[in-house]
């Protein structure tokens, strides 16, 4: 696998990151042109040599949802409690926020830092690795792995290692590294750090809109899905359907056996059950 090191600064003013998303500039646009941009605006600003305030996709971790949709939220204090922990460890104030919390007005931001990306996801955000401060490497240095040391400086290892999000793969990512993580993981589980003490992902009801929004903290992944049943459906009897047809494809990491999300998941009533731990799926995009 192939990544790329660019330095830059981290900016805040004027967007709403949460705990496993923020916009980054390069110091140095040359960079920006190494990604494969899709049809559309940051493409041309490429092309053009002109700045791209790139939103960041984190690799391997997943942040409770603060605004999804600009509708549905997750746990407020604990969404909000992982944003403001990626901020402080990046060294950016928040002066203001929005008065409904989900964009910042002001803040101290630009703070210096550097990504390692594998490159871009669907939404054409770079899939990074994030790190404060400078950094000894040449910017725009080409790497052909990453070692365990240097992985566990990352900023996604620090938020994981706290217990402040879930983990969630995506095939692609280095086995290696898909390792460290699943092992910090269950380490954070056993010892009921952050997240970990309050998880409901393994069973929970599911009484209502409320219940994902106020109630319970679980996977982003199927909070999502949830969220989506909700605006697409009218009657509870259909989530199983709903699940169905989604096509979710997962693998179990401990079986090497490839399956549906539905498949995994045990719905009897209102109560919802995920047969396997976060980190022990491999999530296989359509």
């Amino acid at each position: 696998m192939s990544y790329k090191a660019i330095k830059g600064k981290f900016i805040v003013k004027g967007f709403s990151p949460d705990g496993d998303s923020i916009r980054f500039v390069a110091d140095d646009k040359q960079n920006q042109k190494w990604f494969k941009w899709g049809k559309g605006t940051n493409k041309t600003k490429a092309t053009n040599n002109k700045e791209i305030k790139m939103q960041l996709r984190m690799e391997a971790i997943d942040a409770l949802e603060t605004h999804y949709n600009y509708k549905y939220h997750q746990p407020r204090s604990f969404g909000i409690a992982g944003m403001d922990t990626l901020l402080q460890l990046l060294g950016i104030e928040v002066y203001k926020y929005s008065i409904d919390y989900t964009k910042i007005v002001e803040a101290d931001d630009g703070k210096d830092g550097y990504i390692i990306s594998s490159g871009l996801d669907m939404y054409d955000r770079p899939v990074s690795f994030l790190f404060s401060g400078k950094s000894e490497m040449k910017d725009g240095e080409e790497l052909k792995s990453l070692s365990e040391q240097f992985i566990k400086k990352s900023l996604n290892y620090s938020l994981l290692d706290r217990g402040i999000v879930y983990p969630t793969f995506y095939s692609g990512i280095d086995s290696k590294i898909l390792e460290v993580f699943r092992k910090t993981t269950k380490k954070a589980r056993k010892e009921k750090r952050g997240i970990w003490a309050i998880d409901k992902t393994p069973e929970f009801t599911f009484w209502e809109t409320f219940t994902i929004q106020d109630d319970v903290v679980i996977l982003p992944k199927l909070f999502r899905r949830l969220a989506t049943f909700i605006d697409e459906y009218s009657e509870y009897n259909q989530l199983q359907l709903y699940f169905k047809k989604s096509k979710d494809p997962v693998r179990l990491l401990n079986s090497n056996v490839d399956k549906d999300f539905s498949e995994i998941l045990e719905i009897e009533g209102r109560n919802i059950r995920l047969k396997e731990f976060p980190e022990d799926l491999l999530f296989i995009p359509k």
